[in-house]
């Protein structure tokens, strides 16, 4: 007879602690449930999850919050997350300023500090500034930072966390490690990303990306910008420059090939001074007021569209999207997704982004109170 093993069973941790998961999630969905409600709602048994609610008040993680009122029989227990557990920080650091959020566990806003600042900016600038705002948004609560994530207007060095120097940037002038400055206010690690990477976070959990798992996204303001979706994730390439539209090669003035933020220069479109193309200028170029004027437009549709192509071309999305300042003023979107529809090798949908410019900040969000939720769920369950 053949002797039979459990290695094919779960441990009794492990059906503790998934039993303990699926309770915290009910209960960060949920102010407060009682262990009958929290029974109906998991389809787990009343006495497993008595258990597990004794287990996880001993652990310190849920409380009492009164008695169930109003019902026949026994009067239920209300059970809820113990204040203190911790909060999340999400921080955005570009142009247009310096926001930071703390957020409860749930996601709701508890603080909100904003600064401006002028671009371009040094880090010798910058850094005071955003751990002045940071310090005023923790203020004096104990609470612990348990999910962290920051926003950069410029591509990032995933293994480092700093912002990665390219020419034309129209934001940093130099390096930037929001991960060292931030990291004595915060008991997790600080992920760090580049604004269009959250941006297509955030249009993929919330906004005109959601359901597809391969996009592009097109971010046209000041500075140019794309990220790249595969299988529903952001790729970031070696160095954190995947996806770096500004500097992918099209047709720019006279039919020449030039990196697609050049073409900003020759076209006289960029700031005195700098390296931010000049939106208000430009805008007014795709108002298309006069001929030049639409002459103008229908070349800088052409070498965005070029751009756009290309990387169609290479990564195949199922959808291409267009955010920014200027992306979606005037038609221009439209105006791009035609002349896509005629370069590119495959034709590919092209929309508009759905979430503005808050996007970024929506993006680093999500992941702040993302990874303080799970900070939550891998205290429960036995040691």
């Amino acid at each position: 007879m053949t002797q039979t093993t459990d290695r094919s069973l779960p441990s009794l941790g492990l059906v503790s602690r998934l039993t303990d998961q699926h309770v915290l999630d009910q209960l960060l969905e949920h102010a407060e449930l009682t262990r009958a409600q929290l029974a109906t709602r998991t389809g787990i048994s009343k006495p497993t999850i008595s258990e597990c609610v004794r287990r996880l008040v001993g652990a310190g993680l849920l409380t009492e919050s009164g008695q169930q009122s109003g019902k026949r029989g026994p009067a239920g227990t209300f059970y809820r997350l113990r204040e203190g557990l911790g909060t999340a920080l999400a921080v955005a650091v570009g142009p247009d300023g310096v926001v930071v959020e703390r957020l409860d566990l749930r996601g709701a806003l508890i603080t909100r500090v904003e600064r401006t600042v002028a671009a371009p900016i040094d880090a010798a600038r910058l850094n005071p500034v955003l751990t002045a705002a940071v310090r005023e948004a923790l203020g004096a609560s104990p609470e612990p930072v348990r999910g962290c994530a920051v926003s950069v207007a410029g591509p990032v060095d995933q293994a480092t966390g700093r912002l990665v120097r390219l020419a034309y940037a129209p934001f940093l002038l130099d390096a930037f490690d929001p991960r060292s400055l931030l990291a004595p206010f915060v008991d997790a690690v600080v992920q760090v990303d580049n604004d269009v990477n959250w941006a297509a976070l955030a249009e993929h959990h919330d906004g005109a990306a959601q359901g597809l798992t391969h996009v592009v996204y097109g971010y046209l303001g000041p500075g140019l910008g794309s990220a790249v979706l595969i299988d529903g994730r952001v790729i970031h390439g070696a160095q954190g420059l995947a996806g770096e539209l500004a500097h992918v090669r099209t047709v720019g003035p006279g039919g020449r090939s030039r990196r697609l933020i050049e073409c900003f220069a020759e076209w006289d479109l960029v700031e005195p001074g700098s390296n931010a193309i000049d939106v208000p200028a430009l805008l007014e170029v795709l108002a298309g007021g006069t001929a030049a004027d639409r002459r103008r437009r229908a070349a800088v549709a052409e070498a965005v569209a070029g751009a756009i192509a290309s990387m169609t071309a290479l990564l195949n999305p199922e959808r291409v999207l267009i955010g920014g300042p200027w992306g979606t003023a005037y038609d221009f979107d439209r105006l791009v997704a035609e002349r896509v529809h005629e370069l590119a090798m495959i034709d590919t949908e092209v929309r508009p982004a759905a979430l503005g410019p808050t996007a970024p900040l929506s993006g680093a969000r999500i992941q702040a109170v993302r990874s303080a939720q799970a900070w939550l769920r891998s205290r429960g369950g036995p040691a």
